[in-house]
This record gives C-alpha cells, sequence and structure tokens, in this order.
C-alpha cells in the first residue's frame, strides 16, 4: 500500500476479565488488524483516526442489539460508525477521524469458537475487520453490498495470514 501508516488512537475497554482467556488478544493485535483493515481498505490517507472497542457480556450485547442492532439477542459484533463511507472519504485528511464503536460480545464469540471449531485467534480478527469496515461504510444488507464486504474481508484476513470463509 502506498501511504503512510495512519496513527491509530485505540480505546480497548474491558471491564471483566475477558481478555486474559485469550493471551494473543492485546492492545497490539487489535492495532494490527485495525490497521491492516484501514490500509487495505485504502483508507490509508487518514493521519488521524480513533476508534473504540469495548468486550461485552451477552447481557449488554443484548441490549445494544434490543435497542440498535438489527435484531434482539446477543450477537458477535456491532459498530456504530459516527459517520457515512461518503463523509469519511469527504473528511479532511488533516483532521483527526473518531470512527465510532466496535462492540464484541466475548460470551457469544467463545460460544461460536467452540461450537464451530474455530481458530480463536482468527475469528476474532475476523470480527474486528468486520467492526471496523461497517465504521468506514460497508455493509452487507443488499447482496451486492455482501459481497464487496465479504470480499475485501477475505483479502484483508488473507494479507493478515487468516483463512476465510463464509460464516
Amino acid at each position: 500500500m502506498i501511504g503512510l501508516r495512519p496513527v491509530l488512537h485505540l480505546t480497548l475497554d474491558s471491564r471483566k476479565n475477558f481478555l486474559s482467556w485469550y493471551t494473543f488478544f492485546d492492545q497490539s493485535f487489535v492495532e494490527n488488524i485495525l490497521n491492516s483493515t484501514l490500509l487495505i481498505a485504502g483508507h490509508d490517507q487518514q493521519s488521524d483516526i480513533s476508534v473504540e472497542v469495548l468486550l461485552i457480556s451477552d447481557e449488554e450485547m443484548k441490549y445494544y442489539t434490543e435497542n440498535y442492532g438489527p435484531e434482539p439477542g446477543p450477537t458477535n459484533v456491532l459498530s456504530f460508525p459516527l459517520f457515512s463511507f461518503e463523509e469519511i472519504l469527504s473528511f479532511p485528511k488533516t483532521i483527526p477521524l473518531p470512527l465510532g464503536s466496535i462492540l464484541l460480545g466475548v460470551p457469544y464469540i467463545m460460544q461460536e469458537i467452540e461450537n464451530f471449531c474455530l481458530k480463536a485467534e482468527a475469528h476474532w480478527a475476523r470480527l474486528l475487520i468486520h467492526g471496523m469496515l461497517h465504521l468506514l461504510g460497508y455493509d452487507h444488507v443488499e447482496p451486492k453490498e455482501r459481497t464487496t464486504m465479504e470480499t475485501l474481508e477475505a483479502k484483508i484476513c488473507t494479507h493478515l495470514g487468516y483463512y476465510w470463509r463464509p460464516l
């Protein structure tokens, strides 16, 4: 990728002891995944980007999905972008860009890993990529949008050395 690596200001919040279950999951892991997503998705010209990542319980996720999500009940990842895709593209490159928040439902994700025999690190990476793409304005409601988003997810996963398959 051409361009400077953006400065990513990451807030990683876990009020519970979720991170102790996965030794790979730390600030560096999350920054690497999110920075790679920014670069491969073509957002490498923005100089200063902020993202909040929250690790939450099923009960907390249920609240968010029932009040703000596409369907009620716990889920693995939910994103709250502050700007549309068009607004991000036209945002001044010299002004800090707060993208929004990625919420990760830890118990739900742990259950997915167990139920589908997924590699934990790869699944966490994929969900971070998915959440970050939503913050960048990508969606998967319409078939064409889904194809675009899944193709980009697969490209980023492959770049990072993770196997990608549709969920």
